[in-house]
């Protein structure tokens, strides 16, 4: 008995000590449920491949990392096997090992805006892309984002707070903070507390916006592990399952269909190979 004890006591410790690390980002702030999904994606594409691959352990990052604190980790390695979630630009795909599917299916590309009480009324004036450029747009410090609309002559701001930035809004200071369509529900329910906070139903902008994982050059294996899990989910309806558990209720509430609709493109993707495109949904096609 003693004997089956340890053997299975050793077994265990074994099994453990066998486990991959996997780190991903935390949350920024409690009210932040910006990873939530991410994080579920990413245990399931690990759950996928574990027959292949053999066991994990997901672990997270520090809390409060802004994404640009957070890439800069991943390309040094600082956390092993750290994974973040970034808008695709050349200039990431040649520094880090990225994971070319789109891990939300690129519906985050659908643009809609936290505005004030007083601006809400305003932007009913907004007819096209000219009369957008009148109201100034608030970004998070290190979005690429905010690339992508300067190269269109929009006005924007980038900060490093992810709460502060809807309290701007709320205040007055800016004009909009604009936000992908599969967050504005979750954002909206967790921010009603702020006075004067308001959500646009004029108009959706829209630009490509790919999100991939990426992680440091050095773990290719990592990141072809979590390729596979992601195509493998696809393919078996996991992932769509997901997917529209997490982001359906934000699409059906922002009422994409019933809104003025601008569309821009994105020159950061130009030279990308596109195979990832047979993912991306486009819920007005």
């Amino acid at each position: 008995m003693k004997f089956l004890i340890l053997f299975f006591l050793c077994f265990y410790t074994n099994q453990v000590l066998a486990q991959t690390v996997y780190t991903t980002r935390a949350p920024e702030s409690p009210n932040d449920k910006r990873q939530d999904y991410t994080i579920k994606l990413l245990e399931l594409a690990l759950e996928k491949t574990k027959s292949k691959y053999g066991s994990y352990k997901l672990e997270f990052a520090p809390l409060g990392s802004n994404i640009k604190r957070s890439l800069a980790d991943a390309r040094q390695g600082k956390y092993e096997n750290f994974f973040v979630r970034n808008s695709v630009s050349l200039k990431n795909v040649d520094q880090m090992a990225a994971v070319p599917f789109p891990v939300d299916l690129g519906i985050v590309g659908y643009r809609v805006a936290f505005t004030s009480e007083g601006t809400k009324a305003l932007l009913n004036s907004v007819k096209n892309l000219e009369d957008l450029k009148k109201f100034n747009i608030v970004q998070g410090f290190g979005w690429l984002d905010t690339k992508i609309l300067k190269s269109h002559d929009l006005q924007v701001e980038s900060v490093s707070s992810y709460e502060g930035m809807f309290k701007m809004v709320a205040n007055g200071r800016v004009d909009l903070f604009t936000r992908g369509v599969n967050e504005l529900l979750e954002e909206w329910i967790a921010h009603q507390h702020i006075p004067n906070l308001a959500y646009d139903e004029s108009f959706t902008l829209y630009y490509p916006l790919p999100r991939f994982f990426f992680t440091a050059k050095e773990n290719k294996e990592a990141a072809q592990r979590i390729h596979e899990g992601l195509i493998i989910a696809y393919e078996d309806g996991s992932l769509i399952e997901l997917w529209e558990k997490s982001y359906g209720p934000s699409i059906t509430f922002a009422n994409l269909n019933s809104r003025r609709y601008f569309e821009i493109d994105n020159p950061f993707l130009e030279g990308l190979d596109d195979s990832y495109k047979k993912y991306i949904y486009r819920p007005l096609e």
